[in-house]
């Protein structure tokens, strides 16, 4: 992992999560900033599939997330109020599978894993400030630069 990459993942810490949007089944963190802002923060990305848990039990995932019906979609998105102002504690990226896991407030995880491994896009974090985004898939992770 780069160096550029290493300072960005550093530079998350401790930030609070601001919003939470599910898209569908992507779930979507805005740290320091909401949907929209493109001056500061930093947004993660996490593409199906995914997890969402506590120290005790999965709470919900991707596949969840899936429903059509918009009452239950109304419902899973709810459950990640709970993040509302938490710092990120700790972000990992898994070695082999480049799966990104994300500690929240130290009682809570979200976690991408592979389902496909020939799959584009895992996840992916942006830097609003710097202009940069990452993206992990199960084959390797890439700097992009956005805008100057």
């Amino acid at each position: 992992m780069s160096e550029e990459i290493q300072k960005i993942l550093q530079s998350i810490l401790n930030r609070p999560v601001q919003f939470v949007r599910l898209a569908g089944n992507s779930l979507i963190l805005y740290l320091d900033c909401e949907p929209g802002d493109l001056k500061e923060g930093y947004s993660i990305w996490l593409e199906p599939t995914w997890h969402f848990r506590n120290n005790i039990e999965v709470i919900t995932g991707s596949r969840a997330a899936q429903t059509e019906d918009e009452q239950e979609h109304f419902k899973i998105s709810e459950l990640f109020k709970q993040l509302f102002s938490k710092p990120i504690k700790r972000l990992t990226i898994e070695p082999i599978t480049n799966d990104l896991q994300i500690e929240i407030d130290e009682e809570i995880n979200i976690r991408t894993f592979v389902s496909d491994p020939s799959d584009e896009e895992s996840w992916q974090i942006r830097d609003y400030i710097k202009g940069i985004r990452i993206i992990g898939n199960p084959r390797t992770i890439q700097t992009i630069k956005e805008f100057s």
